[in-house]
């Protein structure tokens, strides 16, 4: 008996010493998992922190309150351009150039694979936001470019050569300007509008703008 009783209490003080260190090790592993979740979530919440401040530099770049902003600046050359064009006085030179309608922040997280940590439904609509923002940067580009090929390079042989004939209607290729900035007018529209309810809906959701 005393025997067993021995080995009870060795075989019992075994199991509490084998209890403390099961507990201490799950209590370890369990505090690093999260710590590990805290970070990924505090991570994720930087992320969605860096696309809202994008969303509303843009946003208040180019929205149409903004006197100086991107989309006033389009609006008013087309205006000049269109009053320029009927009195056959086009300017030699035209060009759009601007940091202020970029996503640098989103196209940093785009190309580090960041966005592949947020809400699928955001990703989605960053990622066809982004698709409309290319094109919206390819044709400012492309009017550049037209508009230094149509007419900057043939201005010295005169304004006539962009009229038709006997004519103050202007031949097709200045047209083709025309349309090509009123595009670029309506894809900024559309841009900044998408930017605002964006950041907007981030800003329910984390509540930025109160930090």
């Amino acid at each position: 008996m005393q025997k067993i009783k021995s080995l009870l209490q060795k075989t019992t003080k075994y199991f509490f010493d084998f209890l403390v260190v099961f507990i201490g090790v799950f209590l370890a592993f369990w505090l690093n998992a999260r710590k590990e979740e805290q970070n990924k979530e505090e991570e994720q919440v930087q992320v969605y922190r860096a696309i809202y401040e994008d969303m509303n530099a843009f946003y208040l770049s180019g929205r149409e309150e903004n006197k100086n902003g991107f989309v006033n600046v389009f609006q008013n050359y087309e205006s000049k351009l269109d009053s320029l064009i009927s009195i056959k006085k086009i300017p030699a030179n035209m060009r759009f150039f601007g940091d202020y309608w970029h996503l640098e922040i989103v196209n940093s997280l785009s190309r580090g694979e960041k966005l592949t940590t947020i809400d699928a439904e955001l990703f989605k609509g960053l990622a066809n936001f982004n698709t409309s923002h290319q094109m919206f940067i390819q044709e400012i580009e492309n009017f550049n470019q037209k508009y230094e090929t149509y007419i900057t390079v043939h201005y010295e042989e005169g304004m006539d050569y962009f009229y038709k004939l006997d004519s103050n209607e202007p031949v097709e290729r200045i047209k083709t300007l025309q349309k090509r900035l009123n595009h670029i007018i309506s894809l900024a529209q559309m841009l900044v509008k998408t930017a605002e309810n964006a950041k907007m809906n981030l800003n329910r959701e984390f509540n930025f703008e109160n930090e």
